[in-house]
């Protein structure tokens, strides 16, 4: 039996730019890794990244940049891919 993948969603314009406000009001733009501050322009992490990736506010998580160059090129990256995942179950549970 097939399980068909969930829809992502893609969001642009003015939508894209309400979810990423209400994620940085929700994280209050800082980095939720180290607790840095974020300008609220910075566009959010998605997670997961990748092809997985959804434009949907439990799924994405404000990181600076540094935090985010971690996350994605790091060796501590699975590491901070755990907490932000730990991070947004706390969020929406």
């Amino acid at each position: 039996m097939m399980f068909p993948k969930p829809k992502r969603v893609r969001l642009k314009g003015k939508a894209l730019a309400r979810l990423n406000q209400a994620i940085h009001d929700r994280d209050n733009d800082k980095c939720i890794i180290c607790g840095a501050w974020v300008d609220p322009g910075k566009k959010f992490h998605h997670e997961p990244c990748g092809a997985d990736k959804s434009d949907e506010e439990e799924k994405g998580a404000t990181l600076c940049d540094r935090c985010h160059f971690r996350r994605h090129n790091g060796p501590n990256s699975t590491e901070i891919r755990e907490k932000i995942k730990k991070y947004l179950k706390e969020c929406y549970e």
